[in-house]
């Protein structure tokens, strides 16, 4: 779907918790309770068949496989198989699928005669490049897939119809993004429970101190980048940023400088810094910035009719149904341009 990473991120952990078999607040999950034996889950009664989930499944399986080969479904990625991951993965693309489609429905969003033309030679283009084989096995035909694409275009333009207004006005000042090297010294540590504990007065005279030193050294002609390299108890010397991502006093003088300036000592809660700024403005990367916080605002704005939407969903999942698909068993099924189309 178009939206940004940022609010992708959150409702597929919406879309996790709406299927994963537990109840959480505003959302009653059950057990296949009135679902048929072909059915994987239900939303709101707005039912996903398994060949629906094949359709996903198999492009899934095979992107993956094409790349990294058949061995990868075994591996370990955070305590489950890569196998466990990927399906995961897809029935949060199903559910938001729906979802979405619910939430079409609800704001009468449809998809235009134009539209639907398109989505039907896809399908067709999809459909007749299936073998008998991988029809059988995903036990689909023309109709189902001309459905799911009819669904994910719809979910599409759900977001693209709720977000079309808001477009803010933002200035090359509020996205600039700006290059510096910068020198760290910190005053403080943390210590083997994870507790924080400031320098003394003395440490941080000396930790100053010390500072002052490579200030003078720098003044005098010393090379930036291999004082900082050597002196700093940062992880890393060079920053790209923009506003509100850094802390403040490192941030405020950082962004009151011009492009080859060396600034004084910076005193933060944190620490010591000596910054030298190695670009006032980075035209291209802020011209990116920019993009990315008109995107963050339709996220927002969506998020803001989302949220209240999906708060009292129901679902109903068949775990028993989804335990029992396993990618040994589509050996034989080699389609994977699904996704290629859908885009």
């Amino acid at each position: 779907m178009r939206i940004g990473k940022k609010m992708k991120s959150v409702m597929v952990a919406v879309f996790a918790l709406l299927l994963a078999g537990c109840s959480c607040a505003g959302k009653n999950v059950y057990f296949s309770t009135g679902l048929s034996k072909n059915e994987v889950f239900k939303i709101n009664g707005s039912p996903c068949k398994l060949p629906e989930s094949m359709l996903f499944l198999t492009s899934e399986k095979n992107l993956y496989e094409n790349s990294y080969g058949s061995e990868i479904w075994t591996k370990d990625i955070a305590g489950m198989t890569f196998e466990e991951y990927v399906k995961n993965n897809v029935k949060s693309e199903l559910a938001e699928m729906k979802t979405m489609t619910l939430l079409a429905r609800e704001k009468k969003i449809k998809l235009t005669e134009e539209e639907e033309q398109k989505i039907r030679q896809i399908a067709e283009t999809y459909y007749n490049g299936l073998s008998p084989e991988e029809m059988e096995y995903m036990n689909i035909n023309q109709d189902t897939v001309e459905d799911v694409y009819q669904q994910y275009y719809l979910a599409k333009k759900v977001y693209t119809e709720l977000t079309k207004e808001v477009n803010p006005e933002i200035s090359d000042a509020e996205a600039k993004i700006i290059k510096v090297q910068g020198i760290y010294a910190r005053t403080y540590v943390i210590d083997h429970e994870g507790q924080r504990i400031e320098y003394t007065a003395e440490e941080k005279s000396r930790a100053r101190s010390d500072m002052e030193d490579l200030l003078q050294e720098i003044n005098n002609g010393g090379d930036f980048t291999t004082i900082a390299s050597n002196h700093t108890d940062a992880g890393q010397v060079e920053y790209q940023f923009g506003k509100g991502e850094m802390i403040a006093e490192f941030e405020a003088a950082a962004f009151g400088m011009t492009t080859g300036q060396v600034s004084g000592i910076i005193d933060t809660p944190d620490g010591y810094y000596i910054i030298k700024c190695l670009s006032d403005y980075m035209e291209a990367e802020t011209q990116v910035h920019k993009q990315q916080m008109i995107q963050d605002a339709k996220d927002k704005a969506f998020l803001d009719i989302y949220d209240p939407f999906i708060a009292d969903l129901t679902s109903e999942f068949n775990d028993e149904l989804w335990s029992s698909i396993k990618f040994s068993d589509m050996k034989d099924i080699k389609v994977s341009n699904f996704y290629e189309l859908m885009e």
